[in-house]
């Protein structure tokens, strides 16, 4: 592996994998829009800046990316871009319906068209979410999806959109489903960061109606290693479950992170009192949980559920960020 095409790869999970790659002497195309909610260059931690090359763009033109693939010819592309906030697909769904959407179909037509030319497989980064809520068991690969926002909708439509086009054309799209990630460069709008600088600020924390929906959480470090040992892997599959299998309630991962932070005397909120109960929100999933007996045979990588130490380093990381 010596060249990669990464897209969205100035988001949360992709500037993570891009740091990852940057220390195996990889050549990396990183294409990313660049929107609000992105993590800004001056956080790449690129070793051999030769081998990196940013193009702002977003996926919208089918030509200008065959014309890239052309161009760089990579070994395999990975697909991370998407708007990903729930919330904010709930408040604006027809953006993020068309944006996930066409941006995905986009990239696989481009991709269709150049692996009649070379035969390279596109790993598509998708979410649990895909398969919807259960109270109880897991979800496998090739469960049912049943979406509950229009986020997590347009993810499904993606996954599908490139389903159809491998048993039409024959190409090789791989979908990969990940769970909730958390760690260095996620926008702060997302709940684990939301948690952090409400402690910080002594303010409660919002958590939606009880605090009771189960989610599966890992640290995105673990995602990557994971990520490329599936890259490397000679195995042969169309969709793979990749998770921690550290599910815990909102509230549990609250009473963690405030734990840490008034161990560390980073807060001055008192025990009793350092979240708020909010309005749930339209939806919302009850719990997260994915079957990864896949990953575990087939991939040589056991992925580390080292949740206190993976919160410390996020919480330290957000401390020396805060700006």
């Amino acid at each position: 592996m010596k060249k990669i095409l990464i897209t969205g790869g100035s988001g949360f999970i992709g500037t993570n994998f891009v740091n990852f790659l940057s220390k195996k002497k990889i050549k990396i195309l990183n294409i990313d829009k660049m929107s609000n909610v992105s993590t800004p260059e001056k956080f790449k931690q690129i070793f051999y800046k030769k081998n990196y090359k940013f193009f702002k763009d977003n996926l919208n033109n089918t030509k200008k990316i065959y014309q890239l693939l052309k161009n760089y010819k990579p070994d395999c592309i990975i697909n991370f871009a998407a708007e990903s906030h729930v919330d904010r697909s709930i408040n604006d769904p027809i953006y993020f319906i068309k944006n996930n959407i066409n941006s995905a179909s986009n990239l696989f037509h481009a991709y269709n068209k150049y692996y009649k030319i070379r035969k390279i497989k596109l790993f598509h980064i998708s979410t649990d979410e895909v398969f919807g809520s259960t109270k109880k068991g897991e979800f496998k690969e090739y469960d049912n999806y049943n979406p509950s926002s229009p986020y997590s909708a347009s993810k499904s439509s993606g996954d599908l959109i490139a389903t159809a086009f491998n048993k039409t054309f024959g190409s090789e799209i791989r979908i990969l489903y990940l769970t909730n990630n958390y760690g260095p460069y996620q926008f702060p709008e997302k709940y684990i960061p939301t948690l952090i600088s409400s402690f910080l600020k002594n303010e409660k924390a919002p958590i939606y109606g009880k605090g009771k929906n189960i989610r599966e959480w890992m640290f995105v470090n673990e995602s990557c290693k994971a990520i490329w040992k599936i890259i490397i892997s000679k195995k042969k599959f169309n969709k793979i479950n990749v998770g921690s299998g550290v599910r815990l309630t909102n509230l549990e991962i609250a009473k963690k992170i405030f734990k840490i932070m008034k161990t560390k005397k980073l807060t001055n909120l008192r025990n009793n009192n350092y979240i708020k109960y909010v309005k749930d929100r339209p939806g919302h999933d009850e719990r997260y949980a994915l079957n990864t007996t896949f990953f575990k045979k087939n991939i040589k990588y056991k992925i580390k559920n080292n949740l206190y130490e993976a919160l410390e380093d996020t919480i330290d990381w957000y401390i020396k960020n805060d700006k």
